[in-house]
């Protein structure tokens, strides 16, 4: 919102905050951090702001309205309507950046930095778009049964949250060729989903978060966790799973492999 973005210590046990950054920044709708260099990128309405690492005031880089985020060190992936763009931590200055249009409003992108791939969630379909060099050239698709709000991806596994929709899973073993395994549906509305390992977490709003078994046979819940909140937001990190609970107006950890 328009307090800024909190930052905590993902390895203390209570979770300590360590400051806050963008204070007064009007709606933040995205927000990614470069693993190796710490810098911190957040999108709002009114662009894209890059902040430099620990502190420092945030540099305004691109004018148009944001819906998602990838980071890489160097690197940053932005979806902006129907475009991802490109844009380097070092930018200083707010301009037009190269990137490739989809032909569709992008919701959501995740990073295979081992592969050079991003992957875009669109309102239509799962794209795999190849980096090479400065430029991103779409590989490989899959349709979607409905709007892919969040997604995420583990090894050779996608997991896109289509609200009403469900969660599509999907095998993206090769890049080129995405294949959709299942779609799973035991939830009113999947706001955002995660994977560690062979369990996938979603987010279930007012239900709270399901536990689903990715079986190869296909997805199983054995579990329902209601006293999490309102879960609108997941990430799954090193055997815990971080929730954004919206009723209590806090972040939660889990231990994913209880």
């Amino acid at each position: 919102g328009s307090t800024g973005v909190e930052l905590f210590s993902a390895t203390d046990p209570r979770l300590m905050l360590l400051g806050r950054r963008a204070n007064g920044l009007r709606g933040v709708d995205a927000l990614a951090m470069a693993p190796g260099t710490g810098w911190l990128a957040i999108g709002s309405r009114s662009g894209l702001y890059l902040y430099p690492p620990v502190r420092g005031p945030g540099i305004l880089v691109g004018r148009a309205g944001v819906s998602s985020i990838a980071a890489a060190d160097t690197r940053i992936f932005v979806a902006v309507d129907d475009r991802v763009e490109i844009v380097p931590v070092t930018a200083d200055s707010a301009r037009s950046w190269p990137g490739t249009s989809l032909g569709a409003p992008v919701r959501d992108l995740a990073l295979d930095e081992a592969r050079a791939v991003v992957w875009a969630s669109t309102d239509r379909e799962l794209v795999a778009l190849h980096l090479t060099g400065d430029s991103l050239v779409r590989i490989g698709s899959a349709p979607l049964p409905g709007i892919g709000l969040r997604m995420t991806i583990e090894q050779g596994t996608a997991a896109v949250a289509m609200g009403e929709k469900g969660v599509a899973i999907f095998d993206i073993t090769d890049a080129a060729h995405p294949t959709q395994r299942a779609v799973w549906l035991g939830a009113r509305f999947a706001y955002d989903v995660s994977i560690d390992g062979s369990r996938l977490f979603v987010a279930a709003g007012p239900e709270g978060v399901y536990l689903v078994d990715l079986a190869p046979d296909g997805p199983r819940t054995f579990g329902l966790a209601r006293s999490l909140g309102f879960a609108s937001a997941l990430a799954s990190h090193d055997h815990h799973t971080f929730i954004l609970d919206r009723r209590a107006n806090a972040l939660r950890r889990i231990i994913s492999t209880y």
